[in-house]
């Protein structure tokens, strides 16, 4: 019977996506909030218009997919307990604020 571990290295031989450190991938989806932050709080303080930003906003939707099919791609398959841990935290804080933004931005009639 053939051995589940070299059937996951034939796969990410053969594989058409690069397959990146999970760390990196999470750093970039933590990246790509802030920056999605950011960009609603200048919208909601009228420094820039929607029309100005809205192509970044379709680009995050294809991102997110995309960033989730590389992380389950990704090596080494198990991080660190202790990067795990941390990795959760920091996407948990940065997911609040995202959140937290949005509903400024719904408050205050955008």
């Amino acid at each position: 019977m053939a051995d589940p571990d070299d059937y996951n290295q034939f796969n990410r031989k053969n594989s058409k996506f690069p397959s990146l450190r999970k760390k990196v991938i999470v750093r970039i989806y933590i990246a790509v909030i802030w920056l999605t932050t950011a960009l609603i709080l200048l919208t909601i303080t009228r420094l820039a218009s929607y029309e100005d930003l809205k192509y970044f906003f379709l680009t995050v939707s294809v991102l997110n997919p995309l960033l989730f099919f590389l992380y389950v791609k990704g090596a080494p398959q198990q991080p660190s307990k202790e990067e795990e841990r941390r990795a959760i935290f920091v996407l948990a804080f940065s997911s609040t604020c995202l959140i937290v933004t949005f509903f400024a931005a719904i408050l205050i009639g955008h």
